[in-house]
């Protein structure tokens, strides 16, 4: 999923990048209005892209929606900077927008299904953008016509159908997680825990007199067990995490200060290996950060 989401990153900084300096090549070809929708259209579907790429890359949901937001504004005010101020006040507020929106869809679409979902945006981005080269070079230069009646709408129909039969398709066979679909049953013991607590009781293990540290976790309906870890400051550590189920939630385990980071849990046993580096108490959680342990370095 990295590696895709650094080629989509690349993609939308070369349409994104390339598009913008066909506009600073042009200023004095386009008109106004015509400036200001290519800015807003820009900044818009960037700050989408990337705001959904750094969401499902950081899942911090703070972190991502600031980033998103200064990567739209940079984006809009850079595309309608040779326009003039309105393009810039119309490009920035589209970027904002675009930014968090996309933030905000990353994050969520981390736990359900990222590469085919972020793969379906990139399509749309590289349409659209296309499209913006295509106006650009219409509206700039003589040489070059679009004649958009020769894009049937029946066309466009017909591939909004195949896409919507695709996702049902998907939804039906159990291709994408669907938050709450498969998982009704455990979300309803989840429900019904009983009134001890919703989160599992504190239960440690100390590993810090052994050469080679091996802990074994085990995901519950109630968070981790142990969620106390107390280790070797320098010395690996060997963490087996057994996830008995295929919760969206706890399917992402991270321990952001170990460089673990949105770590895919499958169904049974995944095993990690960290090394802590500097002593304190450090936080480990599931995706969504509901359900949290610690550790501490000696």
């Amino acid at each position: 999923m990295t590696v895709f989401s650094i080629i989509s990153a690349a993609i939308v900084a070369i349409g994104t990048g390339y598009s913008i300096y066909l506009v600073y090549q042009n200023k004095d070809k386009l008109t106004n209005l015509s400036g200001i929708m290519i800015s807003m259209v820009i900044a818009v579907i960037t700050g989408l892209l990337s705001g959904s790429i750094t969401g499902i890359l950081s899942g911090e949901m703070f972190l991502v929606v600031g980033v998103s937001m200064i990567i739209g504004f940079v984006i809009g005010f850079l595309a309608g900077h040779p326009v003039g101020i309105l393009a810039i006040l119309m490009g920035s507020i589209s970027g904002l927008m675009g930014g968090i929106i996309g933030a905000i869809l990353g994050v969520f679409i981390q736990f359900i299904n990222p590469t085919i979902l972020l793969g379906i945006l990139l399509g749309f981005y590289v349409v659209i953008i296309g499209f913006v080269i295509a106006f650009i070079f219409v509206e700039t230069n003589n040489k070059f016509t679009l004649d958009t009646e020769e894009l049937s709408p029946f066309a466009i129909i017909a591939g909004g159908v195949v896409i919507v039969s695709l996702f049902l398709f998907m939804y039906s066979s159990d291709m994408v997680k669907i938050p709450g679909k498969n998982d009704s049953a455990q979300a309803q013991t989840q429900v019904n825990q009983d009134a001890s607590g919703s989160t599992a009781d504190k239960t440690e293990v100390d590993v810090t007199k052994e050469s080679t540290p091996k802990i074994k976790m085990q995901v519950t309906n109630k968070g981790y067990t142990p969620n106390v870890l107390r280790v070797k400051k320098g010395v690996p550590v060997e963490l087996e995490i057994e996830n008995p189920g295929n919760n969206s939630c706890f399917s992402t385990f991270m321990m952001p200060d170990f460089n673990l980071n949105n770590i895919n849990l499958k169904t049974g046993t995944t095993k990690l290996t960290f090394t802590p580096d500097k002593t304190g108490e450090y936080t480990f959680s599931c995706g969504m950060k509901m359900y949290k342990g610690t550790v501490i370095v000696e």
